[in-house]
């Protein structure tokens, strides 16, 4: 087998020639550390953060932005979008490792790059039949992992055939190449949410606070313990035949496949800590005005046609999600060259699709009258939300049922793509030395839609036990929590519900509830509830759309000698997006108006629904400059200047409002077909040394200056729709300036010069600092008369998922039998959002660390066995409220895995 040191050899000897800044990560290489999918192979790339859920890395950025374009061999991919997701990328995380070829991680782009993303761009390189040897190749690995968190086993194969051969009408190449993953995970997390003012300024639970802290305090929403479970099961298979039907043109004709069915169940206690009218006692405060603990009692009264029952917002809920994904693409390409000249074209067709169903329930405990919460409780390892109730949430039989619900999503997309690249060499000793220029063509189309169902049983008289749900019994649940788990409690079966809600959609259709919610409510429980899923779609969450791109480019290659050799290349691309979006309006009580008068009457009619279209067409200009300084043959300084385009994601787009006709003080809710793309003016140096091969030294410094960067905030602005009303309007916008701006540092050797089994030591270090991280989001400017305009200025903000500092060390040593490598990661703290709505809801979450490790043992040259492991530290993400340090947010506990492979080639 191909060993580590080579294959860094080849890493770093493909970031010395390439013309933007980039770093590479070979297949060998991803091969050697316990890295299941694309996502974990670039968590030790410089520049890099990952983020982690549900057992695996499944989101990241570069340089400290997460807008990152996605490519497989040069060419645009996206998954189906869904309700509240991006839809223009590809889930890296659901793509093996054991599938790739190569990893390039752009940090800068050129003008023959696809655009679409301002954080970087990553091309995976698939494997192809003329890459390998002459003859037959059979390659694959089979995998056995233990995660100690649930103590769960999950298997993995993987497996590689292909052939070249001579034939008389050139050489062809077949190859095969498929993977199976199926990983079941636990995670157990606390966590408290939301703090903000307690009630308004009348409230009773306000004026059972300290006089004179009543208008300033602050608590959570909630608190809760809970538990992750769930199980993926990824089936993933590419075919490529490829013909080099002469030394001058070769074709290349490929499919791929890859889906992930997954189910993820969740179950929780909690108790709501804010709730109108709880009367508190017993209070702890911080220095920042934050409330710590107190004790909730809720006393009985009635008012009016208003009835208090007494009861905490308190108990449990739970459910279980299952879906599956799968996305095709097919590529068919020609490559020609002749003397000075090369062309390339390739078409690309590609679908997708996203599919999931849920159900859930919710309920609390009879008795349930008085909880004593801390929200910094020494009860919990490290600090933490507890919270104890008068009644035991581990006898089932005070259990009650408060709701059940379910909610169904789908989504879809198509897209084609076509393109073409000339090369025309120049001058070989002129200033100019080669031009290339091409054109692209894609459209895509995209849906979705999501549906929910309600039914709630929350009076007392109505909530039932848990003994009545058809089919399901309850379970006990305690989190696996570092330290032990203060709380269990039971709740009904999650995994029983999901398997027998044809039962109980039928038991609801005929229950005595309190309350539906979901499109269809207004016909009552028996047709809302008539199916074993949602029917009616939610039209403010369903959107379909078409999106046309059409991208030209124009780059010169150049070389010159001045003091020392200079060589680079400057272009321009040219891009026309244009197509159109569809949604809904929903009108909540729509005016009913005098036919006499033509005036309103004050009444209001039955909701109406507005389906509504929006047509886009705009354009970019990118234009693109880099040079590469040869002041040795190992020493290299690049630098680089580059304009950047992201496309706002498909849900943001959907043309959508919420209007409430009835209420004059409710918020309008709405998407926003109106965003315009982010853009970056990029600035780039790095100094590279070369002093061997497989070694390299270096250190980058970048700066991002964007605009446009995307939130959702809440403004007052008049409203058409309500004759220029002023409302409270909660939609995504574009904000103002921003930047980021920061240092990296790398070094990668293996130290051949020492003697004995010392020479067979190698090591990378690399780090990331980025001082600086800004957004630019509105605020409205304060004003004593109540008649003057609504102004706003820009105020700068921390950008989220930006650490300041983020390094990693690795460590290696390889003889041909054994090899082992041992990789420690750390990030420093930083923000999960950036929440222009609210402040107080902005966490930050602390230092995190991560130590994965490996070890090769190869007895013949075909034949490789292998122990893996990953968070060796068993590392807890543990996190804080930004405006209040004292108070946690919890903390979330990640399993340690074990794996034992063998690998064989042939």
């Amino acid at each position: 087998m191909t060993g580590l040191r080579e294959s860094v050899s080849k890493s770093i000897d493909k970031k010395r020639k390439a013309r933007q800044i980039v770093d590479v990560i070979t297949a060998e290489d991803a091969g050697k550390l316990p890295d299941n999918n694309v996502v974990e192979a670039m968590a030790r790339v410089t520049g890099i953060t990952v983020t982690r859920a549900g057992g695996r890395a499944n989101g990241f950025n570069i340089r400290g932005l997460a807008g990152v374009q996605t490519t497989v061999n040069g060419v645009e991919g996206s998954t189906a979008p869904l309700p509240g997701g991006e839809g223009r990328t590809l889930a890296l995380e659901s793509l093996p490792a054991d599938l790739i070829k190569s990893v390039e991680v752009y940090k800068t782009r050129t003008a023959d790059q696809i655009e679409g993303g301002i954080g970087g761009s990553v091309n995976i390189e698939l494997r192809r039949p003329l890459d390998l040897k002459k003859g037959l190749t059979a390659a694959g690995s089979i995998r056995g992992t233990y995660a100690e968190q649930g103590k769960l086993w999950s298997p993995s194969v993987s497996l590689l055939v292909g052939t070249r051969f001579d034939t008389s009408v050139g050489e062809i190449g077949f190859l095969l190449n498929g993977a199976y993953y199926k990983q079941p995970y636990a995670e157990a997390y606390n966590v408290s949410e939301s703090p903000d003012l307690l009630g308004g300024p009348d409230s009773r639970i306000r004026a059972s606070l300290p006089a004179g802290e009543r208008a300033t305090l602050v608590a959570p929403y909630r608190a809760q313990y809970g538990t992750n479970d769930g199980e993926r099961e990824q089936k993933s298979l590419s075919g490529v035949i490829q013909w080099r039907a002469t030394d001058r043109l070769n074709f290349v004709l490929e499919a791929s496949y890859t889906g992930e069915q997954y189910s993820d169940e969740s179950s929780s206690l909690y108790v709501r800590t804010r709730e109108d009218p709880y009367v508190l006692s017993n209070i702890r405060t911080a220095p920042t005005g934050v409330l710590l603990g107190y004790d909730i009692t809720n006393p009985q009264f009635a008012d009016g046609t208003f009835a208090n029952f007494g009861n905490i917002a308190a108990g449990f809920d739970g459910g279980e999600n299952r879906g599956k994904s799968e996305n095709y693409r097919t590529n068919f390409e020609a490559h020609f060259e002749t003397e000075g000249v090369r062309i390339d074209g390739s078409a690309q067709y590609q679908w997708s699709n996203n599919d999931y169903h849920g159900i859930g329930h919710g309920g609390s405990y009879s008795g349930l009258s008085k909880v004593r919460v801390d929200f910094d409780s020494p009860k919990v390892l490290g600090n933490g939300p507890y919270f104890d109730f008068n009644v035991s949430p581990t006898n089932a039989d005070l259990a009650r049922v408060q709701y059940l619900r379910d909610n169904l999503g789908h989504g879809d997309n198509q897209q084609f793509s076509a393109q073409i690249d000339v090369w025309k060499e120049l001058d070989n000793n002129g200033v100019l030395r080669a031009a290339k220029f091409g054109g692209r063509f894609s459209r895509n189309t995209a849906f979705f839609r999501d549906s929910y169902r309600f039914a709630g049983y929350f009076d007392p008289a109505l909530s039932l036990p848990t003994s009545t749900i058809p089919g399901v019994s309850t379970r006990l649940v305690t989190p696996n929590l570092p330290g032990g788990s203060p709380l269990s409690w039971v709740q009904l079966n999650n995994r029983e519900l999901y398997d027998n809600w044809g039962a109980v959609t039928k038991f609801i259709a005929g229950s005595r509830y309190e309350f539906l919610d979901g499109p269809g409510r207004d016909e009552g429980a028996a047709a809302l509830f008539a199916t074993p899923e949602p029917s009616a779609a939610n039209p403010t969450l369903t959107s379909a759309s078409e999106e046309n791109v059409f991208a030209s480019y124009g780059t010169l290659d150049y070389a010159f000698n001045a003091v020392f050799p200079v060589d680079g290349n400057i272009g321009l691309r040219y891009v026309n997006t244009w197509g159109n979006i569809n949604g809904s309006s929903i009108r909540l009580g729509t005016p009913i108006i005098d036919p006499v008068t033509k005036l309103p009457t004050g009444e209001f009619g039955p909701d109406s629904r507005e389906i509504t279209a929006v047509r886009i067409n705009y354009t970019d200009l990118l234009p693109s400059a880099f040079g590469t300084v040869h002041f040795t043959d190992k020493l290299q300084l690049r630098i680089s200047y580059s304009h950047n385009v992201q496309r706002p994601s498909l849900f943001l787009l959907r043309n959508s409002r919420v209007i409430n006709y009835r209420d004059p003080n409710d918020r309008l809710y709405a998407g926003n077909p109106n965003l315009k793309p982010t853009t970056t003016d990029d600035y780039n140096a790095s100094l590279e040394w070369y002093p061997a091969p497989g070694s390299t030294v270096s250190v980058a410094a970048f700066r991002k200056n964007q605009t446009g960067f995307i939130y959702e905030t809440a403004q007052i602005e008049p409203v058409p729709e309500l004759g220029n009303q002023n409302r409270i309007v909660v939609q995504p916008r574009n904000a103002g300036p921003g930047r980021t701006q920061g240092i990296e540092f790398q070094a990668t050797g293996f130290f051949r010069f020492l003697p004995g089994f010392l020479r067979n030591l190698g090591a990378t270090v690399n780090a990331t600092w980025i001082p600086t991280a800004d957004v630019s989001l509105p605020r409205q400017i304060e004003s004593e008369n109540a008649n003057d305009p609504i102004q706003y200025e820009f105020v700068r903000k921390r950008a989220p998922f930006t650490s300041r500092m983020s390094y990693n060390l690795i460590g290696y040593y390889e003889t041909p039998v054994f090899s082992a490598r041992l990789a420690y990661n750390w990030r420093s703290s930083y923000q999960t959002d950036v929440n222009a709505i609210n402040e107080t809801y902005i966490i930050s979450s602390n230092p995190t660390q991560r130590l994965d490790g490996a070890i090769n043992f190869t007895p013949v040259k075909y034949l490789t066995f292998s122990l893996e492991g990953q968070n060796l530290l068993r590392n807890v993400d543990r996190s804080y409220y930004y405006l209040y340090p004292e108070l946690p947010v919890g903390l979330r506990a990640m399993a340690r895995t074990i794996t034992g492979s063998v690998r064989f080639r042939f």
